[in-house]
């Protein structure tokens, strides 16, 4: 059924009660079934081809086309007249008063892509929904704030939550109405979404003032839930029995059996075990120990971890861990790989570290854009059917390996799903055991096997993939960095500290805009939406730990640079603690979101980081803020510490140190020092040759003469030499000169925009990181107005000047300044 919004351990279950007006909404369930025109499945779910025209072309398009995150784009040919969150579909509803229909989800989420195969591509129900709602779909992943708020809607009408999230709001965006998943017909306990539509829309019109009283009863709930969330405690409450406390709780809740922490779905207990590592790292508590070592076993040997081609999926949906939800998140990889390295380090198990490396050899091969940043997530599903890519019958492995199949079959199994004759590859004993009863060593029974594994990969590649999602989060981003860095510090290989470099530069270059400010969300060479902040906490976060792996302080000044950001855009100087948005939107309540989920919160992440850099620095004012931070939520942990798992870490390292300190490692040249040096000002005898050297420069204005109140633009077109680049706007670096474009003229002219071009990425020879640059021809575009009150003005009243400084692989020259004329008429083609 949907995806669970609460994990398997319920972390951020509301516990306000709500006063809902009875009956207001029991016309739901009491209408006639729906019975429209479709196709049946298999399963009995409505099936829609897609709607195209004869020649091939989409029959229904939506506002969703224009959007880049491929959650939204599936739906981009809905017969739903869709809109993305935003001022269009807002300001639509407010002035036809009309409800909102808000449906929050994500890429990789199986009811989600049910619901728009069954649902949503249906065009009966899709006429009621235009006809009635304005119809909003968000990506939960690009906006968690909206995400947030409106699963507390769902959570306080239904008592749980999931994935897709169905919300019916009034135009002021007060919920009244909220489920997860809707069948197009009745079943599964549930009502048809037509009959939903038509209850809905019937209360709208005949009984307006008790859904308003119900949607502004269920507002006041919201906010106060998440005032609740935030009500300081007693700082004297943030002591170690507040740690030990949580870590007896785990103990109870442990499965001798199987690993883990209570009973299915599993999750991943990531924050869970680092909690428990600190714990025996200040106790020597074996028994800690023991239910780190055994969880991470008993997960890298069942289903959950994919032996063919590496990572791990979401979730177990048994207690076992040997039937997974298919989907594979950057989010999960990141901590994972984390917890079996810092296990490793504990203990020397080469099966944890092996677990570890497993997960980049599938985060390299899979979730990375070449040299770059990282992918979100890859789908659990192709053709509708969940789990199609992975799984095996015994014959077509037997097919596929031969006569080698049983050696194969020495270590690994089945598990049966639970329909159909397919089963999840999966270890039942350990390699060692069974190397131990052939009279092997492991690592010559795993070289065995090793080849077997890579032909079964080639078998499976050939299949239809699941949807990989290729957004690039900063959030998500800055956890994998981090898990990068750490394993470079872990194991000493240096690629695993150049791809940390080279996520790091991307997300420092890419995700920020003009200003400066971090972005959310990159795809296709779109940034989009103003970060959060977690986005600030994670990606600081990843920094400090390139900063722990190198020394170099242009990653501990980026760190700072974020959280001082952070502490101007989201600290609450009231009531303490972060707020997940900078408050410019108006929502219907604001939130601090401290309870942990699938990742940490952002003000979990951001205590720790604090408390790093509070012990890297010896700023005493990082200390100051992070146990303001703790005493922020003190009240909340006290009173639910299992959803703190994360903030709880901040707690132990705020009372016994923070330990930054890890093996030490030989570095190659550092880029930034080296260009440091080389861009430094020349004060001795030698000159350096002029960036004009190996820059040529046009420019140019779209019109023949300035008209008042009219737009007109401006270009330049810089041609660079082979072998040569510019820098980007903005540079990689501080002390790199950023091409910069800037037009000269004494008559009153507006800026409105410029638009720089995407920058390449430059991998010098010397070193390891890379760099934002310009290379052959580029243009940079402006657009002007002329005062409505000036008089009309010739061409040549106006120039351009031109920033730029040239650089090879092997120096970088002077930086120039170029002022020059425009000329009628722009360039042609861009480069």
């Amino acid at each position: 059924m949907p995806e669970s919004a609460g994990q398997s351990r319920s972390r951020g279950a509301i516990a306000v009660s709500l006063l809902l007006v009875v009956g207001v909404l029991a016309f739901v369930a009491t209408f006639v079934p729906w019975r429209g025109s479709q196709s049946l499945d298999a399963t009995g779910g409505a099936v829609f081809a897609d709607h195209r025209n004869a020649d091939g072309s989409w029959t229904y398009t939506n506002a969703l086309a224009g959007e880049t995150s491929p959650y939204l784009l599936l739906h981009a040919h809905n017969p739903v007249d869709w809109y993305p969150w935003g001022p269009q579909a807002l300001q639509r509803a407010r002035a036809e008063d009309k409800p909102i229909f808000l449906s929050v989800g994500y890429s990789t989420c199986y009811w989600c892509h049910v619901m728009e195969r069954e649902v949503f591509s249906n065009p009966e129900i899709a006429a009621l929904m235009n006809q009635w709602f304005v119809n909003i779909k968000v990506d939960r992943e690009e906006r968690p704030d909206l995400d947030g708020i409106y699963m507390a809607a769902t959570q306080l009408l239904t008592g749980g939550g999931g994935w897709p999230n169905s919300v019916f709001m009034t135009p002021e965006l007060k919920p009244f109405y909220a489920g997860t998943y809707f069948p197009p017909e009745g079943k599964y306990g549930r009502p048809g979404f037509p009959q939903v539509l038509t209850g809905l829309h019937q209360a709208w019109e005949q009984q307006r003032e008790q859904v308003d009283q119900q949607a502004e009863q269920l507002t006041q709930a919201i906010k106060q839930s998440q005032e609740a969330r935030t009500a300081a405690g007693d700082a004297a409450l943030l002591s170690q029995s507040l740690v030990d406390g949580a870590i007896h709780r785990l103990q109870g809740r442990f499965d001798e059996t199987n690993g883990g922490f209570g009973d299915a779905p599993k999750f991943p207990p990531d924050m869970d075990l680092e909690l428990l590592m600190v714990q025996y790292e200040r106790t020597k508590d074996p028994e800690l120990l023991h239910l780190v070592t055994y969880t991470l076993e008993q997960m890298a040997r069942g289903g959950i971890h994919d032996h063919l081609g590496g990572g791990f999926h979401r979730y177990a949906t048994d207690a076992r861990w040997r039937i997974p939800h298919f989907e594979k998140m950057l989010y999960n990889q990141a901590p994972l790989a984390r917890a079996y390295l810092h296990a490793y380090q504990l203990t020397g198990a080469e099966e944890l570290r092996d677990a570890a490396r497993d997960i980049f050899v599938f985060t390299e091969r899979v979730l990375r854009m070449p040299d770059s940043g990282f992918y979100s997530a890859l789908d659990s599903e192709t053709h509708g059917v969940e789990g199609l890519y992975y799984l095996w019958t015994k014959a077509q492995i037997e097919e596929t390996l031969g006569a080698d199949a049983g050696l194969f079959f020495v270590l690994y199994d089945l598990a049966p799903m639970p329909e159909g004759d397919r089963g999840v590859i999966y270890i039942p004993r350990s390699l060692a055991e069974v190397a131990a009863e052939r009279d092997m060593e492991s690592q010559q029974l795993d070289a065995q096997l090793a080849p077997l594994r890579q032909r079964l990969l080639r078998v499976r590649q050939q299949r239809p993939r699941p949807l990989l999602d290729t957004k690039i989060l900063s959030a998500w981003n800055g956890m994998m960095i981090d898990a990068y860095a750490y394993a470079y510090q872990i194991l000493g290989d240096e690629a695993y500290l150049t791809t940390a470099r080279q996520g790091a530069a991307f997300v420092w270059q890419r995700l920020r805009n003009e200003e400066g400010r971090l972005q959310r969300s990159f795809r296709d060479g779109t940034v989009s939406h103003n970060a959060f902040q977690e986005d600030y906490a994670f990606l600081a976060r990843g920094l400090l730990a390139l900063y722990g792996a190198t020394q170099e302080q242009r990653y501990l000044h980026q760190a700072e640079q974020l959280v001082a950001d952070m502490d101007r855009l989201f600290w609450d100087a009231e009531r303490g603690g972060y707020f997940t948005t900078d408050r410019s939107e108006q929502l219907i309540a604001q939130s601090k979101h401290p309870y942990d989920g699938a990742i940490p919160s952002g003000n979990s992440e951001a205590a720790n980081v604090l408390l790093t850099l509070a012990s890297i620095t010896g700023k005493a004012a990082y200390s100051t803020r992070a146990s303001e931070t703790l005493k922020a939520f003190a009240g909340a942990m006290d009173r639910s510490a299992g959803g703190f798992s994360r903030m709880l870490l901040a707690v132990h390292h705020n009372l016994n140190g923070y330990d930054e300190s890890s093996p030490s490692r030989s570095q190659p040249p550092r880029l930034a020092g080296i260009l440091a040096g080389l861009t430094s000002s020349q004060t001795g005898a030698v000159t350096l040759p002029d960036s004009r050297d190996h820059v040529q420069i046009e420019a140019f204005v779209s019109v023949d003469t300035l008209l008042p109140g009219s737009d007109f633009a401006v270009a330049a077109r810089l041609l660079v030499a082979p072998g040569w680049h510019i820098n980007a706007h903005p540079a990689s670096y501080d002390f790199l000169i950023p091409t910069t474009l800037k037009t000269i003229s004494e008559l009153p002219l507006e800026r409105l925009s410029i638009d720089y071009p995407p920058a390449g990425v430059f991998k010098p020879g010397f070193a390891d990181d890379s760099l934002s640059v310009y290379t052959d021809s580029v243009v940079i575009r402006a657009t002007l107005r002329l005062d409505a009150d000036a008089e009309p003005g010739s061409v040549e009243a106006l120039s351009v000047s031109l920033q730029f400084q040239a650089c090879n692989d092997a120096q970088c020259l002077a930086p120039a300044q170029v002022s020059l004329p425009v000329q009628p008429g722009m360039p042609q083609t861009d480069p």
